[in-house]
């Protein structure tokens, strides 16, 4: 699969069930063009956990959809460890889904979709990639 084009944070992931046109349309643009965005599982943990059960179907019907994947840390102790990584932005960032979604943008070189443009700003910069929802 290739890497994604946007990484979805938390507040992402709410704007899509709450209705926000620009997620669906960023993701119709990926889905054209035969590219991917990316969940980081920290992100779909925290939706869940500030979700309705009555909504947990429409971010189901997402992590099914071909254009999307989603991310798992790498939990290798001895060779590909992410999680300090991942704990040390969340740090910084103020929110466990936002260093997760950071992460996993750096290292794909991938814009984010977020809520809380300040968060990922924090660790990427100001001249990451990022659609503000």
């Amino acid at each position: 699969m290739s890497r994604p084009y946007w990484v979805l944070d938390t507040g992402a992931l709410l704007a899509y069930v709450h209705g926000v046109p620009a997620v669906g349309e960023a993701l119709v643009e990926v889905a054209d063009t035969e590219g991917t965005a990316a969940l980081p599982l920290a992100c779909l943990l925290e939706a869940y956990s500030l979700l309705e059960p009555d909504e947990h179907e429409l971010l189901r019907m997402l992590r099914r959809n071909p254009a999307v994947r989603t991310v798992l840390p790498m939990l290798d102790l001895d060779n590909d460890d992410e999680v300090p990584t991942i704990g040390s932005m969340a740090r910084h960032t103020g929110r466990l889904g936002a260093g997760h979604a950071a992460w996993v943008a750096l290292v794909n070189q991938a814009g984010v979709i977020t809520s809380r443009p300040d968060q990922i700003r924090v660790v990427l910069g100001e001249g990451w990639e990022i659609l503000e929802v």
